[in-house]
């Protein structure tokens, strides 16, 4: 069926209009030929049933009254046995005709020409240049006599399967000539309603951040194609503001280090003759360069993540071995910070993924809680096992992220104002939301808390 709609799909409107008018042509002509059938089928039944009843009164009155009966009942008087032409005759008028004979076989009254042949059977005569179809039944009694009867099939017969023909005949002629018509209004109809979108993809192309096709939900043609269209622009609108938001963090990133480097060469100049203040300049020129290297290095990194080429290579992990031991390693970081770190984490938590980059994940989260928390913060890590998943937390007692900005923490280049302050390039949570993505995991940060508090659920192998 599937292969059938991708076939038809690939037709032109020609040939669609045209194979579905033969199917509908070919449906009307199947439903009158099985209606003639089953009218056919009963006038035959009838006419069956009158032979069958017939050749029983003949009988009978053969047996009771004898053959005078016989000929009296059918005005056989004069003639008791009837030629070739005259049995033709009598067909031709509509009339029962029949031979008994005896035992013997012989003729007792009737058409001579008709000979005994048991059951039903069809014959066709010739006369007067026209075919008359007989139908006709044979049956031997217990007593020896055999009774032929033949009667012309029944008149309705030939009408219905005449108005039949005529039926067929004039549907043909009708889908002959109705089709080039269809054709014409169908693709009169269509060239309009695609004109008219077409008008209204050329208005909307002058501003396609800001303006969306709205009079194709009346178009019932393309609606889906103007459905479409509305969501490609609403994916490249938002594409767009990325590019521009990356282009212009690039651009900051990389002005106020670069400037930095600038005035370390400018003092390099003025202080050659004094070594030591050479090797300071030097350091710190060479620490700018590292931030800009890093930059690029967390570009490269996001857009490897994002490529989902990581995933052909996941494999099952003990995630909750991994976040022990990497929480455990960042304990003596926390306290050198007079801060705490408080680790929660459950036994026997798997799931399909990348150990290097589930690292990096939690490697950013509590590197950012390090960085961005109170003084003698509370940092925590837990991991906890769910019904359809797991999840995991990490958090800080505060000061947290303002609700107006949480929006945007994700974004590439995002950087709050008061972050700005600490080294960074607002990729860290960037590649923290891709990383979740890899993993078809979630990741959200929790509103009204008094730090910040990220939570990941995860989706785990049993």
């Amino acid at each position: 069926m599937l292969f059938l709609n991708k076939l038809f799909n690939k037709l032109s409107l020609f040939s669609r209009l045209f194979i579905t008018s033969l199917l509908l042509l070919i449906s009307f002509i199947a439903v009158l030929y099985f209606y003639a059938v089953k009218q056919v089928s009963a006038l035959n039944t009838e006419t069956r049933n009158e032979i069958t009843t017939h050749i029983d009164e003949v009988h009978a009155l053969y047996k009771e009254d004898g053959l005078e009966a016989v000929l009296d009942e059918y005005e056989l008087e004069d003639t008791p046995k009837f030629d070739h032409q005259t049995f033709l005759s009598r067909l031709d008028e509509h009339e029962i005709t029949f031979a008994l004979l005896s035992a013997d076989g012989e003729l007792i009254t009737g058409a001579e020409s008709l000979t005994f042949q048991n059951g039903w059977h069809r014959k066709r005569y010739r006369f007067n240049d026209e075919m008359i179809q007989a139908i006709g039944f044979g049956k031997r009694f217990d007593d020896g006599t055999s009774l032929i009867l033949q009667t012309p099939m029944n008149h309705d017969i030939y009408e219905v399967r005449r108005q039949t023909k005529q039926a067929v005949l004039l549907l043909i002629v009708f889908a002959l000539v109705s089709f080039p018509v269809i054709y014409w209004v169908a693709r009169n109809y269509l060239s309009a309603q695609s004109s008219q979108l077409a008008k209204q993809v050329f208005e909307v192309s002058n501003d396609p951040s800001n303006q969306r096709l709205e009079e194709y939900k009346s178009n019932h043609t393309f609606y889906g194609l103007g459905k479409s269209i509305n969501q490609m622009l609403d994916e490249m609108t938002k594409v767009h503001k990325q590019a521009q938001t990356m282009t212009v963090g690039i651009a900051h990133d990389l002005k106020t280090p670069l400037s930095r480097v600038a005035n370390r060469i400018q003092m390099m100049q003025q202080d050659l003759d004094d070594k030591a203040h050479m090797l300071t300049h030097i350091d710190k020129a060479n620490s700018e360069l590292q931030s800009i290297v890093q930059t690029f290095s967390n570009l490269i990194r996001l857009n490897e993540i994002e490529s989902g080429k990581r995933k052909a290579g996941f494999k099952l992990l003990n995630v909750s071995d991994l976040v022990l031991e990497l929480s455990e390693s960042y304990a003596p970081v926390f306290e050198d910070a007079g801060k705490q770190l408080t680790i929660s984490v459950v036994d026997g938590v798997r799931c399909l993924g990348d150990a290097d980059l589930l690292n990096q994940l939690i490697s950013n989260l509590l590197e950012n809680a390090l960085r961005y928390s109170e003084e003698q913060a509370n940092v925590w890590i837990r991991l906890q096992s769910q019904f359809d998943g797991a999840r995991l937390q990490i958090g800080d007692s505060g000061p947290g992220i303002n609700s107006e900005i949480a929006a945007f923490v994700f974004e590439r280049f995002y950087r709050a104002d008061y972050s700005r302050k600490q080294p960074g390039n607002g990729l860290g949570l960037s590649i923290v939301k891709a990383i979740c993505d890899l993993h078809d995991a979630t990741i959200t940060l929790l509103p009204n808390q008094a730090g910040a508090v990220f939570d990941i659920e995860l989706p785990i192998e049993r």
